[in-house]
C-alpha cells in the first residue's frame, strides 16, 4: 500500500525553493508530526526503535541545481513524500494523520496540499526488475557498499530482509511469517550506480538504479512494501516496479 503526500509552499503556488542537501531529517520530523496521535508514534520515543514498519522517499517536481559549497539545492515544487507499508493499520494512521495536517505549515515552509492513495501493486512473479525511488543504503561488516560486488549486495539485501521481517513480526501484527521470507538472488542484469547523500551531518554511500531480483513473490512483495536495504524509515530504499517477469 502506498500514499503520496503533496507539499507546496505557503503561497499555494508552484515555484523554485532552496532546500538543504541534508533534507531527509526534516521529513522524518514531518512523519513524526503526522503520526503524533497514532500507535506508531511510540517508536519515535525509543532510543533504539529498530526497523520502521514503513519506508518513504522524498521526490521533487524537478531539481534545478545543486550547490555543494552551500549545501543546498534549488528544486521546483511540488515536493512529494511517497510512503509504503504492508500493514493496513499503519497506512490508515499515516493517511488520517496527513489529512489532519492538510493546509498546515509543516517543514521547510511547506504545507500539505493533497493526500493520494496509489494503485495497489501485487507481485505475482518470481523475477522482478525494480528501480529505486531516490537512494538506497546497503551495508555489510566491511562498510557501505558501492555496487561493485553483486555477491556482497545480495548478502546485504538478504540480511536486512530476514532481520527486518523477524523484527516486524515480534513488534507488530504481521501478516507474513518470517519463516516464509526466502532469500533473493541478485541477477547480473542489475545495474546501479554509486551515490553519496548527506544525512544528519554525515555522508552515506548509496546506490541508485535497477535491481533485477529473483525470489518468491511473497519475498519480493515484502521488499516492495517495506523497502530494500537499511534506513527505510529515514528516507532510503523505496522501490518501484519496472517489470514483472
Amino acid at each position: 500500500m502506498r500514499v503520496k503526500i503533496t507539499l507546496l509552499p505557503i503561497n499555494d503556488r508552484e515555484q523554485e525553493i532552496l532546500i538543504p542537501l541534508d533534507f531527509r531529517h526534516h521529513f522524518i520530523s514531518l512523519l513524526k508530526s503526522i503520526l503524533t496521535e497514532s500507535q506508531l508514534f511510540k517508536r519515535f520515543e525509543l532510543e533504539k526503535p529498530g526497523y520502521s514498519p514503513y519506508v518513504f522517499s522524498v521526490t521533487f517536481k524537478d531539481i534545478v541545481s545543486i550547490n555543494g559549497s552551500t549545501g543546498e539545492m534549488l528544486v521546483k515544487t511540488p515536493v512529494y513524500v511517497n510512503i509504503s507499508t504492508g500493514l493496513f493499520d499503519a497506512m490508515t494512521e499515516i493517511c488520517n494523520g496527513a489529512i489532519k495536517m492538510r493546509e498546515q505549515t509543516t517543514v521547510l515552509g511547506l504545507q500539505v496540499k493533497d493526500i493520494q492513495l496509489m494503485p495497489l501493486i501485487k507481485i505475482k512473479s518470481s523475477q522482478v526488475i525494480f528501480k529505486t525511488i531516490g537512494h538506497a543504503v546497503f551495508r555489510v561488516s566491511e562498510g557501505y557498499l558501492n555496487g561493485d560486488d553483486l555477491s556482497l549486495l545480495e548478502e546485504s539485501i538478504n540480511y536486512q530482509l530476514q532481520t527486518k521481517a523477524q523484527f516486524l513480526d515480534q513488534q507488530l501484527r504481521f501478516d507474513i511469517s518470517p519463516d516464509s521470507m526466502a532469500t533473493v538472488k541478485v541477477l547480473t542484469e542489475t545495474s546501479c550506480r554509486k551515490g553519496v547523500c548527506l544525512h544528519y551531518g554525515g555522508k552515506l554511500t548509496t546506490l541508485q538504479g535497477f535491481f533485477h531480483l529473483k525470489g518468491s513473490p511473497e519475498t519480493l512483495q515484502f521488499l516492495y512494501d517495506y523497502g530494500i536495504g537499511s534506513r527505510g524509515g529515514q528516507g532510503f530504499g523505496l522501490l518501484e516496479v519496472v517489470r514483472q517477469i
